[in-house]
């Protein structure tokens, strides 16, 4: 029993990849930036993957609360470009830039919701 015990743990050490940081999410500057701090630094990581410049000033204001209320104090491990939720014992396979560019993707798509006065024509 000892034996699988220990193989199990050696498996686990194996698959889980070797993170640069762990942290707190301290500040979103923007979709593609977040501030992450710890006891020792405080560092600025830009988001691979992420691009919200298609978006429009309401959609991006709208993401940006969204953002700004959802990740601040949260617990994350980063890997390069990449941020992942810390959990205990472990991380979560999607990573938080993947989770900002689905937002982006369903804001890109939902054009009736993010017009204002005369814009809402325009786009008929």
């Amino acid at each position: 029993m000892n034996a699988v015990a220990t193989f199990i743990i050696l498996a686990s050490l194996l698959q889980t990849p070797a993170f640069d940081m762990q942290g707190t999410v301290t500040r979103v500057n923007s979709p593609t930036s977040l501030v992450i701090g710890n006891e020792t630094v405080n560092r600025t990581v830009l988001l691979e993957g992420v691009d919200a410049s298609g978006l429009t000033n309401l959609k991006y204001d709208y993401l940006m609360r969204d953002l700004q209320g959802y990740l601040p104090k949260k617990e994350v491990l980063v890997n390069g470009s990449q941020v992942y939720f810390d959990l205990v014992a472990g991380y979560n396979s999607q990573s938080i830039n993947e989770m900002i560019e689905k937002k982006i993707s369903l804001l890109e798509q939902m054009p009736d919701y993010f017009c204002q006065d005369y814009e809402c024509w325009q786009e008929l």
